[in-house]
């Protein structure tokens, strides 16, 4: 008799690995990131959320998810729970066209802005462009992103993401925040990157978030024409976004802008230190 038989059949060596969740962002400027997860062009045992932005940082920080596409002030915040997936973010070097200050008149005159909550580092980083080029300190109100109905209660709105993107096609009187960013500091702004739980990522686990960018890079003519199918703007006008305002390159240059960031973020008081930058594999 088969002793294996006798005792019973051993575990099978194909078992299953554990499904994680992932947390992602359904705006445009994140499907190059996440194109090989969501069309498993590369293999993984992920299982995908779709939320805002801020919710990502909230479902990880509460460990509902493992690894999430965060906003970049939410990892300050975080104090240390987590790492970064090396060489990705979403970033702008320059105008970024999804993040704008929409306004009825002339600057100097806004004293009600109208928020976006979606993403809280849009948020600080207003703020902070408000305090430092402009010497404004206007009254905040929370609303959902609809330009008109927020524009009638505020001079300004501030809103991020696909609906920006098209309301800068429509409205002549806004601030670019991408754009504001470089004017004043010379530095690229990372608005977004990977962060997660360290015990929960390995390092095949890094590779495959790192493949899955791969992929979508090499794709980014499909991306925008599927993409069109849906939305106002025609396939080259999202082409243009992609290749041309967003980055997604997490090298020296987007560091430095990102400790810039954390260095305003605390001297007007948005966070309560400057962290360090922890990557996967260090």
């Amino acid at each position: 008799m088969d002793i294996n038989n006798f005792f019973g059949k051993p575990e099978q060596q194909d078992v299953k690995q554990k499904t994680r969740t992932i947390s992602l962002v359904s705006y445009l400027n994140t499907k190059p990131l996440v194109y090989g997860l969501e069309n498993n062009t590369v293999e993984h045992h992920f299982s995908l959320q779709k939320d805002v932005p801020s919710v990502c940082a909230q479902r990880l920080l509460e460990g509902e998810v493992e690894l999430g596409i965060v906003p970049s002030i939410e990892y300050a915040r975080a104090k240390g729970s987590w790492k970064i997936i090396p060489d990705l973010s979403i970033a702008s070097q320059g105008a970024v066209k999804s993040v704008c200050l929409f306004f009825n008149t002339n600057m100097s005159r806004i004293n009600t802005i109208a928020l976006d909550t979606s993403s809280r580092t849009s948020v600080a980083l207003l703020k902070i462009i408000l305090q430092e080029r402009y010497e404004l300190t206007p009254e905040f109100v929370l609303m959902p992103p609809d330009l008109d109905t927020m524009l009638e209660a505020a001079d300004a709105a501030l809103i991020i993401g696909d609906k920006a993107l098209q309301y800068s096609t429509e409205h002549t009187n806004y601030l670019d925040l991408g754009e504001e960013w470089s004017d004043m500091t010379g530095l690229p702004f990372v608005f977004a990157f990977w962060a997660g739980n360290e015990l929960q990522m390995q390092e095949k686990d890094v590779k495959v978030i790192q493949e899955s960018y791969q992929t979508g890079s090499q794709n980014i003519e499909k991306i925008t024409r599927d993409f069109a199918k849906a939305h106002p703007m025609s396939w080259d006008f999202y082409y243009d976004y992609l290749t041309s305002n967003i980055s997604y390159s997490f090298a020296e240059d987007e560091k430095a802008g990102l400790m810039e960031f954390y260095r305003y973020a605390f001297y007007f008081g948005l966070i309560e230190h400057i962290p360090d930058l922890h990557f996967y594999g260090e």
